[in-house]
């Protein structure tokens, strides 16, 4: 009649709480490898690769390095290869690189030197 509740322990539940994306302010330049499990917004300069989960290069960004993760906005500038599950390049764009990509979108007025390659496709 009565059973004990199964209440989530306080680390399933810190696991499961959202965190806060890390930023990278416009007057931060970085020189190195940035990798998170979570979400970044870069708006300086990164000088290496970019592993994360979900990260938007905004308008005044640079990186050069690579960038990978699963969702990918780029509306800075990307000097290197993007390899994301979505990429999505917005207007202001300027990416000097190959994308490695399963869903890709670019805005006209984007500038893109480099290859597009669809990921998962059998050959």
């Amino acid at each position: 009649m009565f059973t004990k509740s199964k209440a989530p322990t306080a680390r399933a539940t810190a696991a499961q709480k959202p965190t806060p994306p890390s930023i990278i302010a416009a007057d931060m330049h970085i020189q190195g490898d940035l990798e998170t499990q979570g979400d970044a917004q870069v708006d300086g300069v990164v000088d290496g690769d970019l592993r994360t989960r979900s990260v938007t290069i905004g308008p005044s960004a640079t990186v050069n390095g690579t960038i990978s993760g699963d969702i990918i906005r780029v509306a800075g500038t990307v000097n290197g290869e993007i390899h994301g599950e979505s990429v999505y390049l917005a207007a202001s764009a300027r990416v000097m690189g190959d994308i490695y990509h399963k869903s890709l979108s670019i805005d006209a007025g984007a500038f893109l030197q480099g290859l597009c390659k669809r990921s998962g496709d059998s050959e």
